[in-house]
């Protein structure tokens, strides 16, 4: 079987090997994406993402055990910051979730950010669309949880989970011109410590109307957890329902055509103005002798791009 049948077969292997060839940018990983796309669209894509030390890679475990109690196959993609020396991805896919690691049901993969903007590696997207055609029912996308990166998650994810945890409470005042206007589903982790309830009640008053769920969780404990999965399988039905999910689809599509324009275009704008005359252009800036504005339209201008 070729490379692409075994991925669609959910074969473990195949997908792993799929998903270095995009994280390497092996020539082969394209025609294999183009192979696999009409197989894609399945999938309940779930962005996990918050501060460091909420717990998200334990709430993510659990999830998976209750997925999985639910016969829901499922894709893990943890985004990890990249390795200054090897450009890899620091947590392997052993350190987390081990109990998941050998059910066939699951696949986890940590990915590494190589400094790509927002935190989120460039090949993620890629990486979604292999676990939706190897049959997963939900994909769990794990970030790293820094600025950018949750807004980045937000273009990529059906729903949008974002994980809190008791004293923060200076988040919770800042929540609505932050992380909460991205949030589909606010979810309070370590309920065991002190404060977990005040918080909880402190965003119902926030945010009144049970507009955004608010769950309260302790992965340690598995407490909320069944009640998070129902929450998050509730929003994807009632997107489904009235429309939204549709047109947030359309919206993931628009988004990735726009980087796999704003990359091909940028690379081709490059090869046609030369390495030679950028390197001059930027020497001039560096000598303060053009400001960078003028030497982008400039460099636009020569070669007809603007």
């Amino acid at each position: 079987m070729s490379l692409a049948a075994d991925i669609l077969a959910g074969d473990t292997r195949a997908i792993a090997r799929a998903m270095t060839l995009i994280e390497s940018g092996d020539s082969q990983a394209e025609p294999l994406l183009k192979a696999i796309y009409p197989h894609t669209g399945k999938a309940h894509i779930v962005g996990v993402t918050g501060a460091a030390g909420t717990g998200k890679s334990s709430l993510i475990d659990r999830l998976t055990a209750e997925y999985r109690r639910r016969n829901k196959k499922v894709g893990i993609l943890a985004v990890d910051p990249s390795s200054l020396f090897s450009t890899g991805a620091l947590l392997g896919d052993r350190v987390r979730m081990r109990e998941h690691f050998l059910d066939p049901g699951v696949f986890i993969r940590s990915l590494a950010t190589r400094g790509s903007s927002g935190g989120l590696s460039a090949s993620l997207r890629d990486a979604v669309h292999i676990l939706d055609s190897a049959g997963k029912d939900t994909v769990l996308v794990e970030t790293i949880g820094v600025g950018q990166d949750e807004l980045t998650v937000a273009a990529l994810a059906h729903t949008v989970v974002v994980v809190l945890m008791p004293q923060t409470g200076d988040e919770v005042q800042s929540m609505k011109a932050g992380t909460a206007e991205i949030a589909d589903i606010l979810v309070v982790n370590k309920a065991d410590l002190p404060g977990a309830k005040e918080m909880v009640r402190q965003l119902q008053e926030q945010f009144p109307g049970g507009d955004i769920p608010i769950v309260l969780s302790s992965a340690a404990s598995n407490e909320g957890i069944a009640l998070l999965t129902d929450v998050i399988e509730e929003h994807k039905k009632q997107s489904v329902s009235n429309g939204s999910y549709g047109r947030k689809q359309i919206d993931i599509c628009r988004q990735e055509l726009l980087a796999l324009l704003s990359e091909r275009v940028l690379a081709q704008l490059v090869k046609n103005i030369g390495a030679k005359i950028l390197d001059e252009q930027a020497e001039r800036v560096a000598q303060r002798q053009i400001d960078p504005y003028s030497a982008a339209e400039a460099l636009g201008k020569k070669t007809g791009f603007f």
